[in-house]
């Protein structure tokens, strides 16, 4: 069983997590900073701090404010980098706010993101990432050893998380102002790793009161959820500090039929947060913002549930002898900095470092209890990045320049042992520079043109080892082969990535427009180990052409936001098997694949009475394979895997005067399917998922109860088949959890 570990994280010790984060990534945000200093310098000096005047400092380092409820218009996007409100952003975008998350059980990023149309949360088992966008999995299409090179990517104040982190950190909404979903290419502002699209986690910011909030909840599973802030005001209007605690654990819905085990789908996370905001001289045109984040978690990422001989996946079940436990411990630092130069120019600067250390992390080859195979793996990646802009804000022209740069180092290594004896010892560096700008100009007060230009260039670096002893291919009777081999490689990529738009207001609350943005994923280097075969493979790009609509109506009480999109995907990166290598070890890729998407997105926020708020996501994504062929076999007329056609969520917050409160949603996905030549083994059924929560609020304190899948309903997330594992026909894969209902409490001061 999974117990809170809350009270073994001592004060103490948390404070010294947060030098260690300090010491780890401050260094490198000193030194990325220093000619922004000095500018803050020099500025201050002939400043009058007294002024006030119609400063806007801090759009970097602030988050946006948080929306009055039935109020939606001023919602900035922080994603955007340019400022802009949401309903003046072409890109198809969806915030989940503060309120919202406290009204419902949102708990983590797959909460949020079963709330936004287009996009479908895969399970943290999932082979193609943990969620697609538009239909586009966030790592790849196939199952990929690859971590650097994604299709879409999570922000934690403005800090891209890198590859692995990416998908094996799942961060809460625990004092979380705002969470952004960017629907559509990001390349020309955000780079890499952004082709489907990008997720930003804002956090609140510390400023200078003094206020705390604790929050406490149980429920079925076994599960305990603990969490606190606190925010401290040092020294006012110059320095202030904002402390964060959490822990969940939960044993999830799957049993081991054999040991009795009722864990194998546990979360065991501790999570802490530091975060600083310095204003020199109280002046708040100048800002920095530090935020220091440590995690420590034993979480099973491969929690899947099993069906062959008479196990059904209804039954939750998992035999395996090691289920997947990752005992992870990450490290994340940024800094934001802004300095407002005069009414007109301000300067931004976002640092960040992360780092994560997978160690002893063991699971089962074979997928069965007998111990015929398993893997030991440790996986090691740290990144830095800096991103410096330069603003203008005029009457009729508003725009950024921009230089952006980054530098990851990940070594993944699987060591095999069992049926055959294996070691992969994946060696990667990828060291990014960019130059970019974009710019919005007001042809008239009905007519806005928006340009965008990123030149990106990539250098990547591979540095692998590849071992294997046991029979040879397709002769498993044969005598034992010993290969060994070593890869030493590089590449370089340069992109131009363009974007424009054009806006027509025909009234200050309702406009619509035309986009066109090209999304890029960077190529990369192929290694067939045991043939000697070493390929580079091109970048993969989609253009995407879309037309939206913005509106604000009734006063303000309703919101009715819609984009159509059509996806040109071209020179997809497909992997072959080469003749006469060995499965699952010799596959190069090549750029031979085209696909096609289209569809829409339709999001609604209304006000319907004073107490009472809905929401309405609906979306649509037709994906279609136009010229692809794998390993052989045609699949052209084929959708994308993990993919649904059509998502729906309807959800309603009802806060009344009295201080009773209710929030929930209800959503539907359609089927798909999880992995491309196993179509009808890897189908994913449809889902009908209820959550809710309801209480009574009063004065500084809540108490409530909450509901997850309050229909109980059964579905998949991701599967895979099995059959070349167990000898007999079978699937596995992620489930979903079954019915919790559970209660909390809340208290603030």
């Amino acid at each position: 069983m999974v117990r809170s570990k809350l009270i073994e994280v001592p004060i103490k010790e948390v404070f010294k997590m947060f030098i260690t984060v300090v010491k780890k990534g401050f260094a490198c945000c000193l030194i990325a900073q220093v000619a922004l200093a000095g500018t803050v310098r020099a500025e201050t000096e002939v400043a009058d701090t007294t002024a006030q005047g119609d400063s806007t400092a801090g759009v970097v380092a602030e988050a946006p404010v948080n929306t009055p409820q039935h109020f939606m218009k001023d919602i900035e996007v922080v994603g955007d980098k340019v400022g802009r409100d949401i309903q003046d952003l072409p890109t198809s975008t969806s915030v989940v706010d503060e309120a919202r998350m406290e009204d419902e059980p949102i708990a983590t990023l797959d909460d949020v993101l079963n709330r936004v149309a287009n996009v479908n949360s895969e399970g943290m088992g999932a082979m193609g990432g943990l969620f697609s966008i538009r239909g586009i999995n966030q790592g790849s299409i196939f199952a990929s050893f690859d971590a650097t090179n994604l299709l879409s990517t999570v922000y934690l104040n403005q800090v891209a998380l890198g590859g692995l982190l990416s998908q094996y950190m799942r961060p809460s909404t625990w004092d979380v102002r705002s969470v952004e979903v960017l629907r559509g290419p990001q390349s020309t502002l955000q780079g890499k790793n952004s082709l489907a699209g990008a997720v930003f986690f804002n956090y609140n910011r510390p400023d200078f009161t003094f206020d705390g909030r604790f929050r406490a909840e149980y429920g079925e599973l076994d599960t305990w959820n603990l969490a606190l802030y606190q925010n401290v005001p040092i020294e006012e209007d110059v320095l202030a500090a904002r402390i964060t605690l959490e822990t969940r654990n939960s044993d999830g819905g799957i049993v081991n039929p054999i040991t009795g085990a009722d864990d194998i789908a546990s979360i065991d996370e501790k999570t802490a947060r530091l975060q600083l905001l310095y204003q020199p001289f109280g002046n708040e045109d100048i800002s920095f913002n530090l935020t220091g984040i440590y995690l420590d978690s034993e979480t099973n990422t491969q929690s899947r549930a099993m069906e062959f001989g008479m196990y059904k996946l209804e039954d939750r079940l998992n035999e395996e002898t090691w289920p997947g436990y990752v005992p992870q411990k990450d490290w994340f630092v940024s800094l934001e900095s802004d300095v407002r130069l005069d009414d007109n120019w301000r300067v931004a600067a976002v640092t960040g470092y992360s780092d994560l250390k997978i160690a002893g992390y063991k699971y089962d080859g074979d997928q069965m209890a007998p111990d015929l195979l398993w893997i030991d793996a440790d996986f090691d990646e740290s990144q830095f990045s800096q991103d410096l802009r330069l603003h203008y804000e005029g009457d009729r022209f508003r725009g950024i320049l921009g230089g952006y740069y980054s530098k990851a180092d990940v070594r993944t290594i699987y060591d095999v042992d069992g049926m055959f004896s294996s070691v992969f010892d994946l060696g990667e560096k990828v060291t990014v520079a960019a130059l970019y700008a974009n710019a919005d100009y007001d042809i008239s007060d009905n007519f806005t043109l928006n340009a965008g230009l990123r030149y990106n260039t990539e250098n990547r670096k591979n540095n692998s080892y590849f071992y294997y002893f046991g029979p040879p291919p397709f002769d498993p009777s044969g005598p034992p082969q010993d290969n060994d081999s070593t890869v030493d490689a590089e590449a370089d990529y340069n992109q131009l990535l363009p974007s424009a738009s054009l806006t027509v207001k025909f009234t200050d609350d309702v406009s619509a427009g035309l986009k066109y943005a090209k999304g890029y994923r960077s190529g990369g280097i192929a290694v067939a180990p045991f043939l000697q075969v070493v390929e580079e493979y091109d970048e993969e790009i989609a253009n995407t052409y879309e037309l939206f609509f913005r509106s604000v109506l009734l006063d303000d009480r309703l919101t009715l936001n819609a984009n159509v999109f059509y996806i040109d995907w071209q020179d997809m990166q497909v992997p072959y098997l080469p003749a006469g290598g060995f499965p699952g070890f010799d596959e190069l890729t090549a750029n031979a694949g085209k696909t096609e998407i289209k569809g829409f997105e339709v999001e609604a926020r209304a006000a319907a009475t004073d107490a009472l708020e809905t929401f309405l996501a609906l979306g649509y994504s037709h994906s279609e394979f136009k010229d692809f062929k794998l390993y052989g076999e045609d699949l052209s007329g084929r959708p994308l895997p993990n993919a649904p056609e059509w998502t729906v969520a309807v959800g309603a917050n009802y806060n009344h005067s009295s201080g009773l409160f209710a929030g929930g949603t209800f959503r539907w996905v359609d089927e798909s399917y999880s992995v491309l030549n196993d179509e009808e083994v890897t189908r994913l059924s449809t889902r009908h998922v209820l959550d809710a929560k309801a209480g009574y609020r009063k004065d500084n304190w809540s108490v409530y109860v909450w509901g997850t899948n309050l229909l109980d309903d059964f579905y998949e997330l991701n599967m895979t088949n099995i059959i070349g594992y167990i000898g007999m026909p079978g699937r596995a894969g992620s489930v979903s959890t079954p019915r919790r209902l559970g209660i909390g409490m809340e208290a603030t001061w």
